[in-house]
């Protein structure tokens, strides 16, 4: 189901600039910088335990445009995102020596 994985050339497309969750490699970390929603979704991730600053990694992502599956790295936490929630949180790539 999960196992789309993205190849060296597209990692270093990502690096050193702002996207989406939907636009970043598998496994690499990302800081969360913005949420692109209104009131209801920023109260949603926040009781997920989804807040600006905090490290994320895409852990997976579904077959023909399903849902992706995103690691919280400060919280130990994974939940499973649809596309439209993904592409409103904006990231940035971190170290990864940062935790």
């Amino acid at each position: 189901m999960f196992g789309h994985r993205k190849n060296q050339a597209e990692r270093q497309l990502i690096a050193g600039r702002v996207c989406s969750l939907l636009e970043i490699p598998q496994g690499q970390k990302f800081r969360i910088l913005e949420i692109k929603g209104g009131p209801g979704l920023h109260r949603r991730l926040l009781s997920l335990g989804f807040h600006r600053g905090d490290l994320v990694a895409l852990d997976g992502e579904a077959l023909l445009g399903g849902p992706i599956l995103v690691k919280n790295l400060n919280s130990d936490t994974r939940i499973a995102l649809g596309r439209g929630i993904a592409r409103k949180i904006l990231v940035e790539p971190v170290d990864d020596n940062e935790r």
